[in-house]
């Protein structure tokens, strides 16, 4: 038959997985004679894979190539073909064949597939996003209730103390969107705060739990249990320095009750998988609907990065009357399994999309008043509850990586400001590994001063301390000076994917006499784990370092063995190498692998086939992970051009569902 057909042809071109045939196959049984049903199965499994929750049958049918991000995976007679393939069925033809199939409902049945308006939905993800928006719409409806809860004469005081002001202070341009935050989110059960890089996210978010304490002081009631959680290890263990950083300057202020505050403010961070209680070996969660957090306000960092399906389980794991609190940059790259979340809720982010009633209730709490612009009197009831903090103090005005940050969101790149910022950017014409510069890149940073490269951290290594109570500290320094440097690539394969970048560097530092890479583990080889181990207490995106341990035998004397430092929330876990089975070497990383990450100099390796690939967001993310200079290797620069013009949506209904 011509879809079968067709669909294995798919399967054979490379792009259409077995998985995806094996789903329409199935479908096939059922509606043997509903071809495009069969077509449609495909796509929507196929869909998964790409991030998308669902298959946009509208936009589908617009641009084929584009819906289903092959422009630059196919050569372009399979592109024309595909687009002929898929302009045979208009959307009417595919509603039509969709809302008579007997494997096709509405919500309403148990059916395997989901069709609502123009997106056709796996049935596992139409629920997932049904959950989410009904667990989210639950809090936005106690809003009346929590405002009422709030007469200006307790909050101002309190908003006035913790902000260190004697008076309502506001610039010109702008009010302080950290206590516009603060306010709003006091009101509120469902809190997102979202920023770039160094806009004080985790500065907001401590200020607003010490003023959620003080309120339940002010009316004499119990602290509130808060929890801190994160997607990765590795967000986990920044948000804890950065929650710690920010109390420690809180304490320097006088604040009646702070010290019993203080106690109730964790700093502990964990990943959500350990704060549901996932069992080893199993899906199964600990804490669920019916066995809830013992919690009233969950924080949680790194928002982007959580697809639906753990969203939906952490969603409904929470009480009913906890609040939750959202932490994150909308621009950065949407999590690698399905969904853009923290994308779909700040559609308005940037609008404001602040009602009038609203502004009026932020100035009397603050003092501080709402640019007109940002105010529309049919805002949404979602956007009430979101705030967008939009100062940096990380990069000012003068800042070249917040400029080409800027740029990039902007969907707009002038290429002089490559020339224009010596010290902060560089633009490294390249098409491969092999030049000088790149292995001094790789050494040293490219003899730029504090641009730090991987022999910062390998000089480390060689002055191994002498007593084995001094290991700890050694290697935390290690990791630590790790963390300056890192090289990203677009892609895992190719000419600058991560796997090939690794193999690269490896045998530049090995030449620099830097490590020793005779066998599987030496010295310095650093790893990132790529499976939750929850034996060892290891989560996937945790990195670890090879060095060389001093061990107390039974005897007294002293031996060197290797193992491999991870610095977790008490100091350092070391692990002998032959535990580590899910881990890969990690001198370079894809960028999706460092979100949640912050380096002082970061690199970007770009191939001449890796278009398919870039994006603004990609290309947004990788140089926010930049904290002083940021390189990047591109031997075509107008392929930068293309990617920052080339936006990145993912199809899915969140939006949709929830209240206006």
């Amino acid at each position: 038959m011509q879809a079968e057909r067709m669909l294995e042809q798919w399967q054979t071109q490379g792009w259409l997985r077995p998985l995806d045939l094996a789903f329409a196959s199935f479908i096939a049984r059922y509606e043997p004679a509903q071809p495009l049903v069969w077509l449609a199965a495909a796509l929507c499994s196929y869909q998964l894979k790409q991030g998308h929750v669902c298959l946009d049958l509208a936009k589908l049918q617009a641009d084929p190539l584009l819906t289903l991000g092959l422009g630059a995976e196919l050569a372009p007679n399979l592109q024309h073909a595909l687009q002929q393939q898929l302009a045979a069925a208009d959307v009417a033809q595919w509603h039509s064949a969709l809302s008579q199939s007997a494997v096709v409902d509405s919500g309403t049945g148990t059916n395997p597939l989901v069709l609502t308006g123009n997106r056709l939905y796996l049935r596992r993800y139409w629920q997932y996003e049904q959950d989410i928006a009904a667990q989210i719409n639950q809090r936005l409806a106690q809003n009346e209730q929590l405002t009422a809860q709030l007469p200006a004469e307790v909050l101002l005081p309190l908003i006035r103390q913790l902000f260190q002001q004697s008076a309502p202070q506001q610039s010109l341009l702008q009010p302080d969107w950290q206590q516009l935050a603060c306010a709003l989110a006091c009101r509120s059960a469902f809190t997102v705060i979202t920023g770039g890089p160094g806009t004080g996210k985790t500065t907001t978010v401590v200020r607003l739990l010490v003023l959620l304490q003080l309120l339940q002081l002010s009316r004499q009631q119990p602290l509130l249990e808060i929890r801190l959680a994160a997607p990765t290890g590795k967000a986990a263990a920044r948000l804890k320095d950065s929650i710690s950083g920010a109390i420690s300057r809180l304490a320097a202020i006088n604040i009646a009750g702070f010290s019993q505050i203080q106690q109730a403010i964790p700093v502990n961070v964990v990943t959500i998988h350990r704060l549901l209680g996932v069992r080893p070996g199993s899906k199964s969660l600990r804490f669920n609907r019916y066995q809830p957090l013992p919690l009233d306000i969950l924080v949680l960092d790194e928002a982007s990065m959580v697809d639906v399906e753990l969203m939906a389980s952490l969603l409904q794991a929470l009480p009913v009357t906890a609040r939750i609190i959202l932490l994150g940059d909308k621009d950065q790259l949407s999590s690698v399994e399905a969904g853009a979340l923290l994308a779909e809720l700040c559609k308005k982010a940037s609008a404001g999309d602040y009602r009038p009633a609203t502004v009026s209730w932020l100035a009397a709490q603050t003092g501080q008043h709402i640019p007109d612009e940002l105010i529309s009197k049919d805002g949404s009831l979602l956007s009430q509850h979101i705030v967008m903090l939009r100062h940096s103090h990380r990069f000012g005005q003068d800042s070249g990586i917040g400029q080409l940050a800027a740029m990039v969101n902007k969907g707009q790149l002038d290429s002089a400001i490559w020339q224009e910022f010596p010290a902060e950017l560089m633009l490294l014409k390249e098409a491969g590994t092999t030049s000088a510069d790149f292995h001094q890149l790789v050494l040293d940073g490219g003899k730029v001063a504090q641009g730090y490269g991987y022999q910062h951290y390998l000089s480390l290594i060689i002055d191994d301390p002498l007593q084995p109570e001094q290991q700890d500290s050694w290697a935390q320094q290690i990791l630590c000076a790790y963390s300056c440097f890192q090289v990203l690539a677009a892609t895992r394969k190719g000419e600058l994917g991560v796997e090939l970048l690794n193999q690269q560097i490896q045998q530049i530092l090995a030449r620099a006499g830097l490590i020793a890479p005779e066998h599987q583990w030496f010295a310095g080889r650093p790893v990132m784990v790529t499976r939750n181990d929850y034996q060892l207490g290891l989560m996937n995106g945790d990195i670890g370092i090879c060095l060389p341990k001093l061990i107390v035998q039974e005897d007294g004397s002293v031996a060197s063995t290797l193992r491999v430092a991870f610095a977790v929330a008490d100091g350092i876990k070391w692990v002998i190498p032959a535990r580590l089975n899910a881990v890969e070497t990690v001198f370079a990383m894809t960028v999706h692998k460092s979100q949640g990450s912050e380096f002082r100099h970061t690199v970007l390796a770009v191939a001449a086939n890796d278009d398919g690939m870039l994006n603004r967001e990609l290309l947004y993310t990788a140089i926010t992970r930049a904290s002083a200079r940021f390189s990047l290797i591109c031997a075509e620069p107008r392929q930068l051009e293309n990617a920052v013009r080339r936006q990145t949506l993912r199809a899915g209904g969140l939006s949709l569902a929830l209240a206006d």
